[in-house]
């Protein structure tokens, strides 16, 4: 692909930031759209993330489970007192997930960076997630035009909308849209695969005479990828299925959210039983 093409692209995206933007809610909880008249002025989205928590993530519970096991089994037989060691059993979860979930923003942060000015130092333990992350890049033949873009999509008849964060929006060689998301965590889910329908459907809904010809759904391309911690281990990488048709499982999950959070589910009475 002509690179002038993604040069153009990456241009008119600045510009169009510019212009819009995708500002966290007075609630931390929401985003609020600022500067396009579709969007009902001060209309609170729930992001794609957050919706997402619908679902059931049985792995993780699993994982928990087994982070509060190993930990019995490490320390069954020191001098800690029986009521301490299921404490710390209960949190030892908490502690990994902490831990990973700092070095995956830390990540992030130095991805953005990276693609920005590889001439950037890069601390050591994180030497193997840009090594991935560069040699995907080369291979896939992508040409990046924006990184941790802000995305959103209204839906006026359903009174719906939900934002996000796109980690890289790129063009291939054959001049797709595409989507991509990083992970640095255990593995690839299936939420993972509705949060990028979700991205896709805000990408054409923001790109509608804006900064990308997407004038159909279907030419929208999208992966996830599992870049690893470790030196010697294999990038994993996933490119979502029938992005139009997960889309629509998507809005149910966010419609499902929406009634999960009604305090109107049960008719009021003032008696008892009445």
């Amino acid at each position: 692909m002509n690179i002038t093409i993604a040069d153009e692209i990456r241009k008119q995206m600045a510009d169009w930031n510019k212009t819009v933007s995708v500002e966290v809610a007075e609630n931390n909880k929401q985003y609020v759209v600022k500067g396009d008249k579709r969007i009902p002025k001060g209309m609170q989205m729930d992001r794609v993330t957050s919706i997402l928590g619908i679902i059931d993530k049985y792995p993780l519970r699993i994982w928990a489970m087994n982070q509060a096991l190993d930990y019995v089994k490490d320390h069954i037989n020191s001098e800690m007192p029986v009521e301490e060691l299921i404490n710390n059993a209960r949190q030892a979860h908490e502690q990994r997930r902490d831990d990973s979930a700092n070095f995956g923003t830390e990540a992030h942060y130095l991805l953005e960076q990276y693609t920005n000015d590889t001439s950037i130092a890069i601390p050591r333990k994180f030497q193997p997630v840009i090594d991935s992350w560069e040699e995907w890049v080369s291979s896939s033949g992508i040409q990046i035009v924006s990184t941790e873009q802000s995305l959103y999509y209204y839906n006026p008849e359903k009174k719906i909308g939900f934002a996000g964060t796109a980690d890289v929006i790129a063009v291939d060689p054959k001049g797709n849209p595409v989507i991509v998301d990083y992970k640095t965590g255990a593995g690839i889910y299936p939420e993972h695969a509705l949060q990028m329908s979700a991205y896709s459907l805000a990408l054409w809904y923001c790109s509608i005479g804006n900064f990308m010809d997407v004038k159909t759904l279907s030419g929208v391309r999208a992966f996830v990828l599992r870049l690893p911690k470790e030196e010697g281990l294999e990038t994993e990488m996933k490119e979502v299925n029938n992005l139009v048709g997960q889309q629509e499982s998507f809005i149910h999950a966010l419609e499902l959210k929406r009634w999960q959070s009604d305090r109107g589910k049960w008719k009021r009475s003032n008696r008892r039983g009445k």
